[in-house]
């Protein structure tokens, strides 16, 4: 028979160890029944409130997960619904395109080579008479702006010529000098736009250069001529900026009519 010591020193039999360890395995497994049978109580209640809670949540949270997923699938969906359709209806565009191509081709191998000899000698020709139009509109156009420039240049031509008629006192000499320098620097400038004045003074009238604003008798001066000028004219190369407007002497030849610009 064999033995062994519990925690107080004593000498035990081995049998008796056994159901010690027997008793206590069926202690500690009624304890556990008796906590598994016990009445739940109020933390109970919370956690499995919660623990509903939570699944609650990831339950909608799925829901509108699974929404979300349907309607982008939806709308996929429909974008290859209707790239479907573009392509049918490119592809029957493409067809159409083709057979237009093949018809005009057959077309163009019908026509003659004289034919389109014609198309471009005639568009050729369209293209040279726009060109025409276009430089000669330009030209018009240049001519105009300088001829509407010079024009506004004149008066300036005009203050320094009276100027220079009234500037007879004494001492103005200096004044005098300064003017006619002006002036002969700005007739210069005319000049070099080949812009130059009309000699009228002592010239018979003529009405495609002179303006006549009046008559004077000058003994002088011939009858029907120029015997003041009141306003310089001017020539634009050949053409007429601007009539000088005159005094003409009184005769037998003298007219009063206005010169025709």
């Amino acid at each position: 028979m064999s033995y062994y010591y519990d925690p107080t020193g004593r000498r035990r039999a081995a049998l008796m160890r056994q159901q010690a360890l027997r008793q206590e395995a069926m202690r500690q497994q009624a304890m556990r029944d008796e906590q598994r049978q016990r009445m739940p109580t109020l933390d109970d209640y919370v956690a499995l409130q919660k623990a509903h809670e939570e699944l609650q949540d990831a339950y909608e949270r799925q829901g509108k997960e699974a929404a979300k997923l349907q309607q982008e699938l939806q709308i996929k969906n429909e974008a290859l619904h209707r790239q479907s359709a573009d392509l049918k209806n490119l592809e029957a565009e493409l067809v159409w395109a083709r057979a237009a191509v093949q018809q005009q081709e057959q077309e163009q191998t019908e026509e003659s080579q004289e034919n389109w000899a014609e198309r471009y000698a005639r568009l050729q020709a369209e293209v040279e008479n726009l060109r025409k139009r276009w430089e000669q509109r330009f030209a018009t156009d240049t001519a105009e702006a300088r001829h509407r420039i010079l024009l506004d240049m004149l008066p300036l031509a005009d203050h320094l010529e009276m100027a220079l008629r009234h500037a007879g006192a004494e001492g103005a000499d200096d004044f005098v000098a300064s003017v006619e320098a002006i002036h002969r620097a700005f007739l210069d400038a005319l000049k070099r736009y080949d812009v130059t004045p009309i000699d009228a003074l002592g010239q018979p009238f003529d009405p495609a250069l002179h303006e006549a604003v009046g008559q004077i008798r000058r003994e002088d001066t011939p009858p029907g001529a120029v015997a003041e000028v009141v306003q310089t004219g001017y020539r634009e190369g050949d053409r007429l900026l601007r009539p000088a407007r005159v005094l003409v002497n009184q005769g037998e030849h003298a007219t009063g009519q206005k010169a025709e610009v």
